[in-house]
């Protein structure tokens, strides 16, 4: 047996420094890697299951567990993050079935130790709420057992039959997560190094939903009542696209058999429609700082790439943001950190729907121009094309790896192809192949795309 990792910079590379910590806390969590020869099957089949309910299912015997993510599809915005961020947990919290956390443990540790969170991710101005699923298959249970249609059975009372009072939400149990969710929203706040990044997007993207933070603003949560939350939780089921993601040895039309008896009550065809406003270049760049009782300065420059994973040029990008500072052998890295000693760390990295590139460092106060004009001038160097062809081939080499070791991840590879539903990108085979093709004028014609919009600093009180 041997288990699968990839690791916190891979995944920032393929999925951008938003989409990190999508999921909650997992009542029970097991994921049993089979690393024997078996291949994943990387064909993925669509099917429509309902109306506005798309399953995507891959066929694979890699794994001896199985997963499957079911995804509501929201515009995000300012009004209803807090909401969107909310309801997932409330509804776990309990059902008519099953009335408390204690309950619902008891039942998902019957079924093999199942894991059964939920989800809050944000792929550019699209907001997808719901929950994620991780089983043993059934494949690997004693003859005429199963845990697939019971997990699924679960889901749908979960969805559908919460546990209510007055004809709402029990006051008590949303009462209990908006707390919880209050201080995960008040614990960036903490991490230093989270907060001036998400103050650097309020900043870049204010006026565009995307400055509104994954998970709302506390005091949006505080105003939130059973009633209020209950009618966006009728809005959610009955205008939501709905994606579910499926990973396992099911064929993908008797996965679709399951998640068709969960909404076989949907009706309806006017759905929220979902889309990402992108800026193709910056307008003229913004400089903000902010004093606060901090021992180290954080540095975050945000710039507009006029590339999504959408566009012929984003394995450009995403090469390229290896080569400037998304690897351990970028430029930041090598440079502006080993060098020249002006950061403890530098790095870059991609919101690929919404065209965004980030550079995040940590550095002394009182290098904050010295810093800022090194990060630039390598910034500037990808524009004019200085690249060696071993800068290239250890950032092809590691982005290359990347893609290959999400396969040996479900969760990885839900996040990768539920992505699909947002905006449509390679899968990972063309995009290798694409990766492998690149020269370094194709890396410099994309760096000549980039330009810098805002450059945050958070400084001590006294710097």
């Amino acid at each position: 047996m041997q288990i699968a990792f990839v690791s916190h910079i891979f995944y920032r590379i393929l999925h951008g420094i938003t989409s990190q910590n999508f999921f909650a806390p997992f009542i029970f969590s097991k994921l049993v890697y089979n690393g024997g020869s078996e291949r994943v099957n990387q064909m993925i089949k669509s099917i429509e299951l309902a109306p506005g309910v798309t399953l995507r299912a891959m066929q694979t015997d890699k794994f001896k567990t199985a997963c499957f993510s079911v995804n509501f599809l929201r515009p995000h915005c300012r009004q209803t993050a807090a909401p969107d961020a909310l309801l997932p947990s409330v509804l776990l919290r309990a059902t008519e079935r099953y009335p408390d956390i204690r309950s619902i443990s008891m039942h998902l540790d019957e079924l093999y130790g199942t894991s059964f969170g939920t989800l809050v991710r944000r792929k550019g101005e699209v907001k997808l709420t719901g929950f994620y699923a991780d089983f043993i298959d059934d494949a690997y249970l004693p003859e005429g057992e199963g845990v697939f249609a019971a997990v699924t059975d679960f889901l749908r009372e979960v969805l559908y039959h919460p546990q209510t009072e007055n004809g709402c939400f029990c006051a008590k149990n949303v009462e209990g997560e908006k707390q919880n969710l209050t201080n995960a929203i008040e614990s960036d706040l903490n991490d230093k190094r989270a907060y001036a990044t998400a103050r650097m997007l309020e900043t870049m993207c204010a006026g565009e939903p995307y400055g509104t933070p994954r998970l709302g603003y506390a005091e949006d949560v505080r105003g939130i009542t059973p009633q209020s939350l209950w009618a966006h939780y009728k809005t959610v089921l009955d205008t939501s696209k709905i994606e579910i993601f499926y990973a396992g040895r099911h064929a993908p039309e008797e996965a679709a058999k399951q998640f068709a008896k969960v909404f076989s009550d949907r009706r309806g065809d006017a759905f929220a429609p979902v889309q990402t406003l992108v800026r193709r270049e910056a307008a003229q760049v913004r400089e903000v700082s902010e004093a606060m009782d901090v021992t180290q300065g954080k540095l975050v420059i945000g710039l507009r790439t006029g590339i999504t994973v959408s566009d012929p040029d984003y394995p450009a990008l995403l090469l390229l943001n290896a080569v400037y500072g998304g690897s351990v052998t970028s430029k930041l890295f090598r440079n502006v950190r080993e060098k020249r000693s002006l950061c403890y760390y530098a790095g870059a990295s991609l919101e690929k729907y919404k065209g965004l590139m980030l550079v995040s460092s940590g550095i002394a106060f009182e290098n904050y121009e010295t810093a800022k004009q090194a990060i630039l001038q390598e910034l500037d160097a990808c524009k004019n094309g200085a690249f060696t062809d071993e800068e290239i081939d250890r950032a092809r080499r590691f982005v290359v790896f990347a893609l290959r070791s999400t396969m040996d991840s479900p969760a990885r590879l839900d996040e990768f192809y539920i992505g699909s539903a947002v905006a449509r990108g390679d899968d990972i085979p063309e995009l290798i192949e694409q990766l492998n093709a690149l020269t370094a004028e194709d890396l410099r014609l994309a760096a000549q795309k980039l330009s810098v919009d805002t450059i945050y600093f958070l400084k001590g009180e006294n710097a």
